[in-house]
């Protein structure tokens, strides 16, 4: 899904902060897993907590997108605009963009990101307590976490069916999800699916330089599911090795998001959008499994 000749063409101009003025760049992809001819893969999710006014944080964008060049498809990331940093100015003509999401800043205040400080992000989501702050990773350490994630099995696997009408810009996603162990104890288990639009062009704060044209990747646009936020529950009582548990999706992607428009929009590109849908346990909020399809192949 991840095109590896990504890392020297995008990552040179997201470091250079002065002038990235083109707008077509390889980005994220995404398939329909076969788990019919090939090993079930334990992928990994990288939640980067983000603000286009966060002088710091275009280098965890870049951390991430390393990460996902070196591992490919086992790797998916979101960038997830939450928190001071990521409020749009109300005056003048710089920094208007609103990237924020009603999940996003649930998110973001639920687990305590930004609190901490961006840039920041989690792994899985793993390590979460309500009485700690572990489950919070700098970019500094998200290789390493990933690492240790892709050598876990696969517990779970994750298939999509994805249906775009052009015209009307209504989707119509199936994400098939199934429980490869009846042994997993905990939960209830949920599942999760979000629209994530890849490179955005808009204004970035950049080591203290205003970049009008810096390339937003893999952001956090909406949140498709019938219970919003948190998700649809998937298992609630005992889990059945192999059965696929099915679920529907019908959304309509807006011209812009917001929806809205004006200053504080940006252009839904449905040609650069992918459904993001997470197995997690609800008990811990730890993802078991994660995977993503473009919306238009």
């Amino acid at each position: 899904m991840k095109k590896l000749f990504i890392a020297s063409f995008v990552f040179s101009c997201i470091v250079s902060i002065s002038s990235c003025d083109f707008v077509t760049i390889p980005e994220q992809a995404g398939t329909t897993v076969d788990t019919t001819t090939s090993t079930v893969k334990h992928k990994v999710l990288i939640e980067d907590y983000t603000g286009h006014k966060c002088t710091a944080c275009p280098p965890a964008a870049v951390t991430a997108n390393t990460i996902i060049a070196n591992n490919g498809e086992n790797v998916i990331a979101i960038g997830v605009h939450a928190g001071f940093f990521a409020s749009p100015m109300t005056t003048g003509t710089q920094y208007l963009q609103d990237f924020r999401t009603t999940a996003g800043t649930a998110y973001d205040t639920y687990f305590g990101i930004s609190a901490i400080g961006n840039p920041n992000g989690m792994i899985n989501r793993k390590d979460y307590t309500a009485s700690t702050t572990v489950h919070v990773k700098s970019y500094g350490t998200w290789a390493a976490e990933v690492a240790a994630e892709l050598a876990k099995p696969a517990l779970a696997k994750i298939e999509f069916s994805n249906t775009y009408n052009t015209t009307t810009r209504i989707l119509n996603c199936t994400v098939n999800a199934t429980f490869l162990y009846d042994t997993l104890s905990g939960g209830p288990y949920k599942l999760t699916a979000m629209i994530v639009q890849d490179s955005i062009v808009a204004d970035q704060l950049d080591a203290g330089v205003y970049v009008p044209t810096y390339v937003h990747r893999h952001v956090l646009r909406d949140n498709i599911n019938v219970n919003g936020t948190w998700g649809d529950d998937l298992v609630t009582g005992t889990l059945v090795a192999n059965t696929v548990i099915s679920k529907n999706y019908v959304y309509t992607l807006p011209a812009t998001y917001p929806a809205a428009g004006g200053p504080s929009s940006t252009v839904c590109d449905a040609n650069h959008c992918y459904v993001v849908a997470f197995i997690y346990n609800d008990a811990t909020k730890e993802i078991l499994q994660v995977e993503e399809a473009k919306i238009i192949p």
